[in-house]
């Protein structure tokens, strides 16, 4: 049997949806109050965490993550909310799709467990939270220290995308009746 490796229709519009409604958990650093930039991940980095991991699964082809995180950035780069430099959204949010596309693609052939997809929730993000830093840093002069953002920032992001992920098991289980159908 050959491997379908091309998207579908089906496969387009569902990243597309869940590109958007991932994107849309942006919205919450407008409407919460945040003292720190980046505290709207208490909510945001769980819902996109569990979206775009859930796409993937369902999908299930080479380069799902990272085109649903391409509608998740595009779209977060016009919302209000997110990161203050804007421009960095995209290449941020991308770089996360393609970690998660190469942890899908270099385990493909084993069994996924929850520590695997805790894994995979706590590393997405690594990268482009640097690329944040960086782009803080650099566009805006302004950054925090570095251990504080290592511990206010990537260990927070890591720990709540790991602690949603790790439920993706039993998220596939419910919804694979209904995707199957």
């Amino acid at each position: 049997m050959r491997v379908k490796r091309l998207f579908d229709s089906k496969d387009l519009v569902l990243m597309a949806t869940f590109g958007c409604l991932s994107s849309l958990a942006t919205l919450t650093t407008a409407l919460i109050p945040a003292p720190l930039p980046g505290l709207y991940g208490v909510i945001a980095v769980p819902i996109g965490t569990i979206f775009i991991l859930m796409v993937k699964e369902i999908v299930g082809k080479i380069g799902a993550a990272t085109f649903t995180q391409l509608i998740s950035g595009i779209l977060s780069t016009f919302l209000p909310g997110g990161p203050p430099v804007k421009f960095i959204v995209i290449p941020t949010w991308v770089i996360g799709g393609i970690v998660i596309d190469l942890f899908f693609y270099a385990t493909r052939h084993f069994q996924r467990s929850r520590a695997f997809y805790g894994l995979v929730g706590s590393t997405y993000n690594i990268p482009g939270d640097f690329l944040l830093y960086w782009a803080f840093k650099a566009f805006l002069s302004w950054a925090w220290p570095l251990p504080f953002f290592l511990y206010g920032f990537l260990a927070i992001h890591a720990v709540l995308a790991g602690m949603a992920a790790i439920f993706m098991p039993n998220i596939i289980n419910r919804i694979r009746p209904i995707i199957s159908q």
